[in-house]
């Protein structure tokens, strides 16, 4: 029988983390609904994993607009 993995869920400094802001930030783009969390039954956010992980993902990817790194001849 199949057993499926239940989705992982990260807390707003873990966040912070992975995109490199401050929880301040991640807290702001949550109530800005830029960020999919749910509340906690205490009240806290939490956030999950796997969305963050794929925005993190778009944000950090090279843009096509980018130029490529210069090399020494």
């Amino acid at each position: 029988m199949l057993q499926t993995a239940e989705p992982r869920y990260l807390r707003t400094a873990q966040v912070a983390e992975l995109l490199q802001v401050s929880p301040k930030t991640v807290s702001r783009w949550a109530q800005e609904g830029m960020l999919p969390y749910f509340r906690t039954l205490g009240g806290h956010r939490r956030y999950p994993d796997a969305e963050i992980r794929a925005l993190r993902e778009t944000l950090f990817e090279p843009s096509a607009a980018d130029p490529p790194p210069a090399t020494s001849p």
